[in-house]
């Protein structure tokens, strides 16, 4: 009851300016907070990252590698057999 009193004792000396700033910094302080807490909850969820994702991520760069290499490579030519002609045969030059 005693502390009540002189937080009420407190309050009654000070401006509301200095109300106001008081209320501001408090503010910012828990908006500081709750971003470091942010970062914090987002520090520990790395660090308990499946295995069996960091698995898969490297068989999707691994695919990625194979597809750009592919790629680089050219459509395949499609294997010639004696008998086949090109596909413009009849067309005259």
């Amino acid at each position: 009851m005693c502390g009540m009193l002189a937080l009420m004792h407190f309050m009654a000396e000070i401006s509301a300016a200095d109300a106001f700033a008081i209320m501001m910094l408090m503010v910012i302080f828990l908006a500081f907070g709750t971003i470091g807490l942010l970062f914090h909850c987002m520090k520990r969820a790395a660090a308990k990252r499946d295995p069996h994702v960091d698995a898969l991520l490297e068989e999707l760069e691994n695919d990625e590698r194979e597809a750009t290499k592919l790629a680089r490579q050219g459509p395949p030519q499609p294997s010639a057999q004696p008998w086949e002609r090109e596909a413009d045969w009849w067309k005259k030059d």
